[in-house]
């Protein structure tokens, strides 16, 4: 055996270089996954507290570095259609019943893992009333979709995610379930779609 290698020592160098270099680029790998895993920035959103119209939406930064919600939109199905209305602003609150002005809005910084309680579906309705100036009622709303857009501090770019609740009628009630419990991670380019239909139109059907 020593003799074989004595007699091959460029060949048992090339071969040890060769494993060498497929070790690094393995390891090289292992860091640039674990590293994407950590950059990436994740946004649950879920609804809980309650039942019915009175659940609480809940939306949760999964991230490993802070994002800052810049908007909040929600989708309400009825009769084949969707109606968008821009829900950051806590308008069913009036300005004389909070002192902190910050009260009525969703706007602000998530730490990691910080949860946040946008307000109650029951909310959502009445700021649809506001900004649409229609009459809403669950009992017509088929299903419901929500959005949120935020900015990754960690990586200075536009983040989002959304998740659909279908509205069911039970026992003269009205549940809500989501169809996925995973929240979908909106692609950058859609988020980014996203983010400027919010900021350029308050409401779109």
């Amino acid at each position: 055996m020593i003799q074989f290698l004595t007699d091959h020592v460029d060949l048992v160098n090339t071969a040890l270089n060769l494993t060498m270099v497929v070790i690094w680029i393995a390891y090289l790998q292992i860091f640039l996954v674990s590293h994407l895993r950590q950059s990436r920035s994740v946004i649950h959103i879920d609804l809980g507290l309650a039942d019915g119209s009175l659940s609480r939406c809940l939306v949760t930064n999964l991230s490993s570095g802070a994002i800052y919600v810049q908007g909040i939109a929600a989708d309400l199905g009825r009769d084949g259609q969707s109606s968008r209305m821009v829900i950051t602003e806590r308008e069913e609150i009036k300005t004389q019943d909070v002192v902190d002005p910050m009260e009525r809005t969703n706007r602000g910084t998530l730490q990691p893992g910080q949860t946040v309680d946008i307000g109650s579906l029951d909310d959502m309705i009445r700021r649809a009333q506001i900004r649409l100036g229609e009459a809403w009622s669950f009992d017509e709303i088929e299903k419901v979709t929500l959005i949120v857009v935020g900015i990754s501090g960690q990586a200075d770019r536009i983040v989002g995610a959304s998740k659909e609740f279908s509205v069911q009628h039970e026992e003269k009630r009205v549940m809500f379930y989501a169809e996925n419990i995973l929240t979908h991670q909106i692609h950058p380019r859609q988020t980014r779609k996203t983010f400027n239909d919010l900021l350029r139109e308050r409401t779109f059907q």
